[in-house]
């Protein structure tokens, strides 16, 4: 395999890397123009070696957190690299227009078209699998300005290879699984075939074979860096107008109080509890109210200075921090509970990070977690080219770590209408929760006079689905 790295945009000490694993009969030079700020951009490609590359290897354990995206004929060999080195810090595992069996009649390519275009490549027939690659002649011109340098001997070699790749096909290895309708290269029917029992989600997304991975990062992956500045800006702003998530965490705080009166029944001693995304310390005052806790150790990516003289009574130790990351770090069984309200869905991985609470819990803890579903904030989305993936609760259920039981997983909905377009987005800002991707942009006010979906009275909705998550360690 060979290896480009293209380094971070937008953060000054980044220790965050994506890795892409390209498609068959690429380089780097594809990827050239993509970029997500506060992550190195990492491309592997040409599958005639199925050795990762040492020095790359080196460079992994670097890292604090590795999000991975394959793509293609990528997926088999991320998947031996996620199977190979499970010690890595990886949270998304999203596998794109791909599947784990690369040559399979009902799984992958037929069998019958993998072989005709291994027999008849050359430079014509070359340029005609880039053009149903990228779907249009738009498309093709656009990939033609950055494309790959490889040469048709060294792309039958490359095929060859990757039918010759024993398949490993684990279960729930891939959390996502994004399937194009319109791949004129692997059969979507075959990718939704393969992916039905082997991924965690699987997503139909609009597009070709090349899909656009910018897109992708806006809707999947998370520009940390932004999600901090937005809720700074937000600090003073957010206890006000943050209506629905007070709601969501009085009900959280009394999810987790019927949970720590569970414990403390059979555990003589006080209680170990972490607070992940305690934001203002609103949270924080409302869990040990209604808990009685007088101790309890909070993270986020910021905390305010006046969180500890808020709360004067409380023992409060404060970790400024990626939690997704972070967590990794604890000791094995360390904790009785770990209460998380509305900050999940800014994580990469949610399976991930509910694997590591399941680590960190002592037998009988629990997760005592509250985050987003897809119908959040749909009006807003409307109005954007992409947006935010949320997961459902079906999808959330299955990425509960084994050895845990469920004692809640349910969802409810909450409208707030406001007289305008403009006071929905003003509340929207004021919250701090319009953390999209930069390269979004901003909504002109035209667009959100013009476009915003009314009520049939005229007034602006937002809609919130809050998803509410308990289990236990067993």
């Amino acid at each position: 395999m060979k290896f480009h790295v293209f380094p971070a945009k937008g953060d000054t000490n980044p220790d965050r890397a994506l890795l892409i694993f390209a498609g068959w009969g690429m380089d780097e030079k594809p990827f050239s123009r993509l970029q997500l700020p506060g992550y190195h951009l990492i491309v592997v490609w040409d599958y005639r070696d199925s050795s990762f590359p040492a020095p790359l290897d080196r460079m992994m354990e670097t890292f604090g957190e590795i999000a991975v995206i394959a793509w293609s004929f990528g997926v088999p060999a991320a998947t031996d690299f996620l199977l190979s080195h499970q010690s890595l810090p990886v949270t998304a595992r999203i596998a794109v227009n791909g599947t784990m069996h690369p040559v399979d009649d009902t799984k992958g390519i037929p069998e019958e078209i993998f072989r005709g275009t291994l027999e008849g490549l050359d430079e014509k027939s070359l340029s005609k699998f880039y053009l149903r690659m990228c779907g249009s002649g738009a498309a093709m011109r656009l990939f033609s300005e950055t494309l790959p340098d490889r040469s048709p001997s060294e792309l039958r070699e490359e095929l060859t290879a990757i039918a010759n790749r024993p398949t490993v096909a684990p279960q729930g290895l891939w959390e996502r699984a994004i399937i194009s309708s319109a791949d004129r290269i692997i059969p979507p029917a075959n990718q939704m075939q393969a992916w039905s029992d082997e991924a965690i989600e699987t997503i139909s997304i609009e597009g070709a074979h090349l899909p656009d991975f910018n897109r992708i990062f806006k809707c999947f992956l998370t520009e940390k860096g932004l999600v901090a500045e937005k809720f700074t800006r937000a600090e003073t702003t957010y206890d006000d107008n943050a209506i629905v998530q007070r709601e969501i965490a009085g009900r959280l705080c009394k999810l987790a109080s019927e949970a720590l009166n569970e414990i403390a029944g059979s555990a003589q001693r006080p209680m170990d509890v972490l607070e992940i995304g305690c934001g203002t310390g609103l949270t924080t005052r409302m869990l040990c109210h209604a808990t009685g806790l007088d101790r309890i150790e909070v993270w986020d990516l910021h905390i305010p200075f006046s969180i500890q003289e808020s709360m004067p009574e409380i023992r409060l130790s404060a970790r400024e921090c990626d939690a997704e990351s972070e967590i990794r770090r604890l000791p094995a069984e360390s904790l009785d509970m770990i209460f998380s309200a509305s900050t999940m869905q800014w994580f990469n991985s949610p399976k991930t990070f509910m694997g590591e609470c399941a680590r960190v819990l002592r037998k009988g803890g629990h997760a005592v977690i509250s985050t987003f579903g897809p119908g959040t904030m749909a009006e807003i989305g409307s109005l954007l080219d992409s947006r935010r993936h949320y997961p459902g609760a079906d999808a959330l259920r299955r990425m509960i770590p084994k050895g845990c039981t469920v004692t809640d997983l349910s969802t409810e909905t909450r409208t707030i209408l406001f007289p305008t377009p403009a006071e929905a987005m003003r509340h929207v800002k004021l919250t701090g929760v319009n953390a999209l991707s930069s390269k979004h942009g901003s909504l002109s006010a035209r667009t959100i006079l013009t476009s915003y979906p009314l009520t049939p009275s005229g007034e602006a909705p937002v809609t919130y689905e809050p998803v509410y998550i308990v289990f236990k360690k067993i």
